[in-house]
């Protein structure tokens, strides 16, 4: 950049000072004149050059950059879908667990509720057990009769898949 100010300081008083010289110098003078602007010129255009690769090597190094950037992101969005994925799974089953748990135990609480309820049926007796739906009904009562009705009771009841009746009968 200074040496296309300078050249242009050149040319500016060398056309100044063709006014004061005969005709050689007056010729010597336009010559260094058309030189200095030939060299001006050449100078900016190198100067521009060097601008248009220098703005070309930037645009790639930010493309570079863009797309580096871009595949970091995805690659952690890909990871961070994953790995909520994963969480998902884990809290579904161990929801699934706890709610077999307290399915088991809400139906245990029913059929002990109904055996209570119900008038020939000694309840503190009979045990009841619950397993995936399925309840296992122990215990000792007076009679036949009585153990079937505990089974009749326990099968009607929301939720239970199966009555195996282990209820004892007391001689």
């Amino acid at each position: 950049m200074k040496k296309m100010n300078r050249l242009a300081l050149l040319a500016l008083f060398s056309s100044l000072t063709l006014a004061a010289c005969s005709q050689a110098e007056q010729e010597s003078a336009e010559n260094q004149t058309e030189q200095a602007m030939e060299q001006t010129e050449a100078a900016a255009n190198e100067a521009a050059q060097e601008t248009e690769e220098a703005a070309e090597e930037g645009a790639d190094a930010a493309g570079d950059a863009w797309d580096e950037t871009k595949d970091a992101a995805g690659d952690a969005w890909d990871e961070t879908k994953d790995t909520a994925g994963d969480a998902w799974d884990e809290t579904k089953e161990a929801a699934g667990e706890a709610g077999d748990f307290l399915s088991d135990a809400a139906i245990t609480g029913r059929v002990k509720a109904a055996l209570v309820e119900a008038d020939q049926i000694e309840a503190m007796n009979i045990n009841v057990e619950t397993i995936d739906g399925n309840v296992v009904l122990s215990g000792i009562v007076a009679s036949a009769d009585i153990a079937d009705l505990a089974a009749q009771i326990a099968e009607g009841i929301e939720g239970v898949q199966s009555v195996e009746n282990d209820i004892e009968v007391q001689n």
